[in-house]
């Protein structure tokens, strides 16, 4: 029984008549089922007699004979599962409590749903799939991954009208009420549709031979291709002859012996990034191997990106998988100089606050050349680098002129020359502000441009007045504050607000949490704001300021918004940015335990559909996260920073591992300012990962600590994660005993707590150390065990890798035969990963090649280190691909003795836990 506030006097009362009469409808008179304990009640229920835990076995079992190529029995097997549901989970049971379990159960449907209409559309059933999926179409209008199977059956079917009518049903009921398009996955496939393309093949009937499980494939799993990251040029770029003719010249020729550097400065708002931008869009093809951008942020809101920070985002533009992105400014630097290496890159580097900030970024080989901005002079890069230093000023006045004829048409300019040379002259001939009050006469052709004139004029006398100073440059401030005066007051309140964000660019759904307003209204308004040029697309559905402009937008929230005006906003925003966090969080780990179980709902939620959608929002929000993050805890909004840091796992999927550890301190700010002791506990423990993944000495401390501080507050799941963090911690440092106790008191916490998976994670790294330390009938035994619980959790993840875990005990007592058995059903389950590779398939296939060597078969095992090396390099891992290639080089040798080290590399792994469960790919979320 639950209630949603205070439970009533009564409640002791109720209950114990709803057991009583549960018990005799059960028929439990002797109170075998339902029994008495001190505490409460505790009722034994079996797998068997619990139709949920049923439904996640047999959605397992599917999944297990799908990787097994058995993809006919895997759809009788789901569908089977499926035919349990009878309605919604928990229908009329309308707590909030139960509402959350509810969701969640329902979401495992859908989810199930989803793939066993995949897997059907596979075995070519797409007339059958097309019928079914009417029903769920309709009541999940918002469901795109559901749509989109739904339109494919529909084409292969010939009904490529009905498909397109799809399309516009999930469009329009996107658009009216969440106020955002369909993703890009449902767009492509629309364009397809109207080109009269089909979908990719389906396998017929008749011609199938053995299927293989689909796997959804992440962006890098692809070939990357040529990065080209500039941004937008504006169409009436004018004048900067001498500039642009001062960069092609150093444009580097083939053979050159140097990096090209050129250091563009200037005042702001006299359009260096415009200038940068738009010479890069006219020579990027003499740079066949890419165009690499970013903003540095060095002049802006919230703090300077970080080296780092931009050398994650380079390297996987260059086709680097996040994992394997090293820790460190040095490393990240050095790979990407070598990436660099025999390549004609062009690097944009805008907006950059001092040299130290760039020297990380700079290639170190000749074809390359970059490009940076910056309101300071870089003298550092002149002297240091040999950088060409290229001042900007204001326009000419020739040029001044031609960008006004060209925003406001040679027409109007040749009827009132007069106000146009006095508006150029108000505007002291800066391309920032000519752009704001130009275009402000361009969309209002019944204003002349002598009454805008008329109007910077006397705001110019007002602001005198006030004696905003004699900064020369002051005129950007004078058509500011008038271009905001002709704004309505929608269009005025939400610029303000823009100016409390504190990331880089802004999204639309986000822009409509902080201004309180339903997002396609919102849209409209970020419009307006970008045609009086106040704002600027940045990527589809995504404004950024310029940096004057966002300043003067926060300097005016200021002055016209009182503080809990502002406050109130800033709480819509984090509210916003949390919950989408935690929605993102549990696609990307579904089975993942958190300390924050719920987080507030915003006005208009955003939904994300799937791992795919939940890893692009993250990717595209990840400096915006940061920065709110930072942001809350400078403002001592400390639930709002507890909330966010518990939803940043993805970070480590992005090899941000120092921006964890940063987040993570943050977050143990707000955790002890507020004095509570279980996000301490938790905020320690995601610190003390981080900082053991990078082999830092206090990693041990921080978890130590999050152990302790679990204990006291009584969180089981942070107790258990930190010892199996310290236990492989220990592990890794050959501290064997050490390592062993804590594992142990992991297992023996883990016993009956949360679904059996952390009991399964804890047997796993345990059955790893037996075998380090040559225990192989405990390796064997354990491993066995974990391999039990992860299949009945579904988790096939963790039980490839406790297979391997298994094979190498066997090894160790020389039944090869028995271990190759045992790691080729981990193989198989390791190719259908959604996991981390180099664990699932990388590291059996290792174990593999170790037995097929001793036993003489000496080219199989070649091929299983050959595609092992391939998995390990691919994700960075060169030591390990090192290793397997001198197996390679001497596999004709006589193989080493069984359970020798020197004929493997890394040793399986039950598979990550707890925050680490994040860094490997979702182990256990398969």
């Amino acid at each position: 029984m639950t209630w949603d506030d205070e439970p009533p006097v009564t409640a002791v009362k109720q209950l114990q008549n709803s057991v009583s009469a549960l018990r005799e409808r059960l028929g439990d008179t002797a109170q075998r089922l339902i029994r008495t304990e001190s505490t409460g009640y505790l009722i034994r229920v079996g797998e068997q007699d619990l139709d949920s835990l049923r439904f996640a076995a047999g959605v397992a079992e599917s999944r297990r004979s799908a990787a097994e190529g058995r993809l006919e029995r895997g759809v009788r097997e789901i569908r089977t599962a499926l035919g349990l549901w009878r309605g919604t989970a928990l229908e009329g049971l309308g707590t909030a409590a139960l509402a959350r379990s509810a969701a969640r159960l329902d979401e495992q449907r859908l989810g199930a749903l989803e793939l066993s209409v995949t897997w059907r559309m596979e075995l070519g059933e797409h007339h059958e799939v097309a019928d079914d999926l009417a029903g769920p179409g309709h009541d999940h209008p918002l469901r795109e991954t559901l749509h989109m199977r739904w339109m494919e059956a529909l084409v292969h079917c010939g009904r490529r009208a009905d498909a397109l009518q799809v399309f516009h049903r999930l469009r329009t009921r996107l658009a009216e009420e969440l106020g955002v398009d369909p993703g890009p996955d449902v767009r492509r496939l629309h364009e397809q549709i109207l080109r009269g393309e089909r979908p990719r093949a389906r396998p017929d009937r008749g011609t199938r031979g053995v299927h293989r499980v689909p796997v959804t494939r992440q962006p890098w799993s692809l070939a990357p291709p040529v990065p080209r990251q500039l941004p937008q040029t504006v169409r009436d770029f004018i004048g900067r002859t001498d500039h642009l003719a001062a960069l092609d010249a150093l444009l580097p020729p083939a053979g050159g012996r140097a990096v090209v550097i050129s250091a563009l400065d200037g005042s702001g708002g006299v359009g260096k990034t415009t200038l940068a931008v738009h010479w890069a869009h006219r020579v990027q093809g003499r740079f066949p191997d890419g165009t690499l951008h970013t903003n540095l942020r060095g002049y802006g809101p919230g703090r300077p990106a970080h080296p780092d920070e931009v050398l994650d985002d380079f390297l996987v533009a260059l086709g680097v998988h996040p994992a394997a992105v090293p820790a460190g400014t040095g490393a990240r630097s050095g790979l990407f100089r070598t990436l660099a290496a025999g390549r004609r890159i062009l690097i944009v580097l805008d907006n950059a606050h001092s040299a130290e900030q760039v020297r990380p970024l700079l290639p170190g080989a000749p074809g390359c050349m970059v490009v940076v901005t910056s309101r300071d002079s870089l003298t550092g890069l002149v002297v240091t680098e040999a950088a060409h230093r290229l001042t900007l000023d204001v326009l000419s006045p020739s040029e001044a002129l031609a960008l006004v004829v060209g925003i406001i048409g040679p027409h109007r300019a040749r009827a009132e020359p007069a106000a146009v040379e006095s508006l150029i002259q108000l505007c002291a001939r800066l391309p920032l502000a000519l752009r704001i009050a130009a275009g402000r006469a361009a969309a209002y052709e019944q204003v002349s441009v002598a009454d805008i004139v008329a109007e910077l004029a006397e705001e110019d006398s007002r602001l005198d007045a006030l004696s905003w100073g004699q900064d020369p440059y002051a005129a950007v401030r004078n058509v500011l504050a008038w271009s905001y005066e002709q704004l309505t007051i929608g269009q005025a309140d939400l610029f303000r607000r823009l100016g409390l964000h504190p990331g880089p660019d802004i999204s639309t759904p986000a822009a409509a949490a902080l201004a309180h307003r339903p997002p396609g209204e919102t849209r409209q308004l970020l419009n307006a704001l970008a045609d009086a040029h106040l704002i600027e697309p940045a990527a589809h559905d995504r404004y950024r300021f310029h940096d004057l402009l966002r300043a003067y937008a926060e300097e005016l929230a200021g002055e016209h918004d009182a503080e809990d005006q502002r406050r109130h906003a800033l709480d819509a925003l984090l509210t916003w940015y949390s919950h989408t966090a935690h929605t993102a969080d549990r696609r990307l780990y579904p089975t993942c335990t958190r300390v924050v179980t719920t987080v507030a709902a915003p006005d208009h939620p955003l939904p994300v559909a799937d791992r795919d959608a939940a890893w692009a929002w993250f990717t595209a929000e990840r400096a915006n996260l940061i920065a709110a993050l930072h942001h809350a805890v400078d403002r001592t909004m400390d639930d709002h920073a507890l909330d966010l840091v518990d939803a940043l796992g993805f970070l480590v999927l992005m090899g941000g591992w120092e921006e964890r550890v940063d987040s993570a301190a943050a977050g143990l700010r707000a955790a002890r300012r507020s004095g509570r002791t279980e996000h301490e506990a938790n905020a320690l423990l995601a610190r003390g990962e981080a900082l053991a993944h990078l082999q830092h000495p206090d990693a041990q401390a921080d978890l130590a600590d999050a152990c302790r501080l679990a204990q006291d507050s009584g969180n089981v799941h942070i107790q258990i994660a930190a010892r199996v963090e310290l236990g492989q911690l220990l592990r890794r440092q050959t501290r064997f005993v050490e390592a062993q106790h804590h594992l142990d008191e992991a297992r023996l916490l883990s016993r009956g707590f949360d679904t059996g998976r952390w009991e399964a994670v804890a047997e796993g790294h345990l059955a790893a150390l037996h075998g380090d330390l040559g225990n192989h009938h405990q390796a064997i035994d354990c491993g066995t065990r974990s391999a039990t619980l992860r299949r009945r959790l579904g988790d096939t993840d963790g039980e490839a890798c406790a297979l391997a875990a298994i094979a190498v005990g066997w090894q160790g007592i020389g039944d090869h035969d028995t271990a190759i058995v045992h790691c080729r059903r981990a193989i198989a389950l390791g190719r259908a990963s959604l996991g981390s590779q180099e664990e699932t398939l990388a590291g059996p296939l290792t174990v593999l090649a170790t037995s097929l060597h001793a036993l003489g078969r000496v080219n199989e095992a070649v091929d299983c280190w050959q595609e092992a090396a391939s998995i390990y390099t691919d994700r960075g891992l060169d030591a390990d691909a090192a290793t397997l290639h001198h197996h390679i080089r001497t596999a004709d040798r006589p193989p080493a003795l069984p359970g020798s080290r020197s004929v493997r590399t890394r040793r399986p792994q039950a598979g990550p836990a707890g925050s680490s469960e994040r860094a490997a790919g979702v182990v256990g979320d398969a």
